[in-house]
């Protein structure tokens, strides 16, 4: 069908575009760091995921903290990175009807850690 030219897939995923714009705006009002912007020095495009980082974090130390704000991701180790302080946030799983959830919990997120975000959570207790 696509080689027909009777299915355009490029029209198919622009919608996961649209939400990983949306979505990593809202990671990055709250706190959050990119952690792969750019392949060398051209910028990445939006997709079905893209990778983030919380000061004072190490990737695992977030995503169990994430869970306590009902937001679930991977680390970036398990993915293979040497890159050990971030996550991947997929955006396949978030409709935009989520996306005032995720916002909230996002910011209160970032208000919990905003004066404690120079320190590892396991740092802290």
């Amino acid at each position: 069908a696509t080689n027909d030219g009777n299915f355009n897939f490029v029209k198919s995923i622009r919608e996961y575009e649209e939400r990983a714009k949306t979505i990593k705006n809202i990671f990055l009002r709250n706190g959050f760091n990119l952690v792969y912007d750019k392949d060398i020095d051209i910028p990445l495009a939006d997709g079905f995921y893209f990778t983030i980082s919380y000061p004072g974090y190490s990737g695992q130390d977030l995503m169990e903290e994430l869970l306590y704000y009902g937001i679930s991701s991977i680390t970036l180790k398990i993915t293979g990175s040497e890159r050990t302080e971030g996550l991947r946030a997929c955006v396949s799983q978030i409709d935009k009807n989520k996306f005032g959830i995720l916002e909230d919990r996002l910011k209160k997120f970032h208000e919990d850690h905003l004066t404690m975000n120079q320190y590892p959570f396991d740092s802290r207790q």
